[in-house]
């Protein structure tokens, strides 16, 4: 039974049954879905699409396993500029505590379970890696990063004057009236602070999580039949609360995202695709379409389900940090916005969560993790290793995506946090040298 709860992500996840797990050692990665029609052991379908290594294939083709909603690429491309630089990461290494000598680059996308990674500094590509068959215009699962794309959504809302943050939940969305979503305001569900009860612990077979995941269709074995159907169904089940005042102490709750996503559509008119697809996709020159999980109900899979590729992302990342660095008119990412998502949230509230020794020198603000330590950032954090990291003080953006055997964020964060304080010293050297 554990190992079936551990091949559960942050709040995502469906596990494989313990048969799959068992063999999965016995499964060469570059045979899954080969074949007309692949072996049984090759197969990868819903109830094995998180077991490793299936997931190295799943990850890449979401749109063949759920029901998902395009986001059109923009009728005006824009190519990240690139100035490569393989100096930079042919031979510095990475120190990182408990994995022995010092890492190198290729040791690091190894540890890391590495699908891409970009480096962006200075406005341009420095590093564009691809491993297990991704490539520039393939879409990759981004897990909970989708969040934050919920998070920027209400945060320029607010900037737009469309979006009071001091409302409450009942006064937006009044079929949550009656649930213990009702009296938090649209800032303490955005920062996680709304007091909401939910269980996310995977080791625990009656964790909400588990209900929560089964009813929006990742995992039909958890589905139970006295259940709603759907997302949405299951939102007004929620009824208790922590017993902190609300606003004080942040909770990880992936339902939290899927409220706050009910609040933006309705606020805006628009689903969260089609506001990605206006907002973002089109004037950041998006490449490649992208593409957003349904549930079976057809509404979108706010907390998870967001599909694209390495480049779009690069231009997001970018434009973040353009965010924050300026201030003119129709940038894409307003400098209100950029700025308060640097700057983060509150760190007292952060620390009750219980989460201050796994990720000290923290906080969260509208659905970004913020690192408030050397060097300081701000990142949209997935399970298996989706993350896409801001450094203003840097002029530098990581986005990694990768598909590691383990959805906890602590089997890679230290090796993510070193990688950058790699790639800023060695850069910060360079600059020295040449002046």
């Amino acid at each position: 039974m554990k190992k079936t709860l551990a091949l559960l992500a942050l709040c995502l996840c469906a596990p494989a049954t313990l048969s799959a797990a068992d063999t999965s050692k016995n499964i060469d990665p570059t045979q899954l879905m080969q074949g007309f029609p692949p072996t049984e052991a090759n197969r990868v379908h819903i109830m094995n699409w998180q077991a490793y290594p299936q997931k190295i294939w799943s990850f890449q083709h979401v749109e063949e396993l759920f029901p998902t909603r395009r986001v059109r690429r923009s009728a005006n491309p824009k190519p990240l500029p690139k100035a490569l630089r393989p100096e930079v990461f042919s031979d510095f290494r990475i120190s990182v505590p408990g994995k022995g000598q010092d890492l190198t680059w290729t040791d690091y996308a190894r540890l890391a379970h590495t699908d891409a990674i970009m480096v962006i500094h200075g406005g341009s590509v420095i590093e564009e890696k691809y491993l297990n068959w991704m490539n520039p215009q393939k879409q990759h699962l981004l897990f909970s990063a989708t969040k934050s794309f919920v998070g920027l959504m209400s945060m320029m809302l607010i900037a737009e004057g469309k979006l009071d943050p001091k409302q409450s939940v009942r006064s937006l969305i009044p079929e949550l009236a009656s649930s213990a979503w009702g009296e938090a305001t649209v800032q303490q569900v955005a920062d996680m602070t709304d007091g909401v009860r939910f269980t996310e612990v995977y080791t625990d077979p009656k964790s909400d999580i588990f209900r929560y995941v089964g009813a929006m269709g990742w995992a039909p074995q958890l589905r139970d039949p006295r259940d709603p159907s759907g997302i949405l169904a299951m939102l007004p089940s929620l009824n208790a609360l922590d017993p902190e005042p609300r606003g004080t102490a942040f909770r990880y709750r992936s339902p939290a995202t899927d409220v706050l996503a009910w609040i933006n559509v309705r606020t805006a008119q628009k689903s969260l695709s089609h506001w990605i697809q206006e907002r973002l996709w089109e004037p950041l020159g998006a490449e490649e379409d992208a593409f957003m999980m349904l549930d079976p109900a057809g509404t979108e899979v706010s907390f998870a389900g967001f599909n694209a590729s390495l480049p779009d992302l690069g231009k997001l990342g970018l434009a973040l940090l353009k965010g924050v660095q300026t201030n003119s008119a129709g940038q894409v990412i307003p400098r209100e916005v950029a700025s308060a998502l640097a700057d983060g949230g509150s760190q007292e509230a952060f620390n009750k969560s219980g989460r201050g020794g796994a990720r000290p020198n923290h906080s969260y603000r509208a659905q970004f993790w913020v690192h408030h330590a050397y060097p300081k950032h701000f990142y949209m954090g997935g399970a298996f290793g989706q993350r896409l990291a801001v450094y203003p003080e840097h002029d530098l953006v990581i986005i990694h995506l990768g598909s590691h055997p383990s959805p906890s964020a602590s089997e890679t964060d230290s090796l993510h946090l070193e990688a950058a304080r790699a790639i800023i010293a060695r850069l910060k050297r360079e600059a020295m040298g040449a002046q």
